[in-house]
């Protein structure tokens, strides 16, 4: 229904068609169930979050990592099946003022697959924009791992190996992905 109004909005005031993006909070157990749907509900829609304080009250638990994992797993998988961008962490936005301790839970989250995340204070910006961001070393590594692994490839070489460890298709198609996502941040920043 948004969407449908955001239409008319955007040509009525003479915007290019879908100019207007969405994020969705997924904050209730009946919008928890409908998650891929509401994911894959409009173009315009880019993210998708689950609030976790208000889908913890709607669902009568405590808004807690171990509580809030499987239902945030849920909705990371909802994004990444509908090409949307997963927002969030293995948390709560209440827990932000040990900034070290909310390092640890964002570096967690990107780990679990969550792409980015909002914050409800200024003090935390820094921490998301390093732990979702890509540091020069993880961006370096990443084009040696792609070096090597074509390299092999080249040279037929079927089983590839890179500081120590096997590499293959998903796991070299994560290290291109990491590249893109570093290229898109810097593409952003003021020269």
């Amino acid at each position: 229904m948004i969407a449908e109004l955001l239409d008319g909005l955007e040509a009525a005031r003479g915007l290019p068609a879908g100019h207007t993006r969405l994020v969705a909070l997924v904050e209730t157990a009946d919008a928890y169930f409908r998650a891929p749907e509401i994911a894959k509900a409009t173009p315009r829609l880019v993210a998708i979050s689950l609030g976790a304080e208000d889908f913890a009250l709607s669902v009568a638990m405590e808004p807690i990592a171990e509580t809030l994992q499987v239902p945030k797993q849920a909705v990371i998988i909802a994004a990444r099946a509908a090409g949307i961008m997963p927002l969030g962490f293995m948390g709560t936005v209440a827990d932000f003022k040990d900034t070290e301790a909310f390092r640890h839970v964002v570096r967690r989250s990107r780990e679990f697959g969550f792409a980015a995340a909002s914050c409800i204070h200024p003090s935390v910006v820094h921490v998301l924009n390093e732990e979702y961001g890509v540091s020069p070393e993880a961006a370096d590594r990443a084009r040696r791992m792609i070096a090597a692994y074509d390299a092999a490839i080249a040279q037929g070489i079927g089983a590839v190996t890179f500081e120590g460890k096997m590499i293959d298709v998903p796991v070299v198609a994560r290290a291109k992905e990491l590249l893109a996502q570093a290229e898109r941040f810097a593409a952003r920043q003021p020269n």
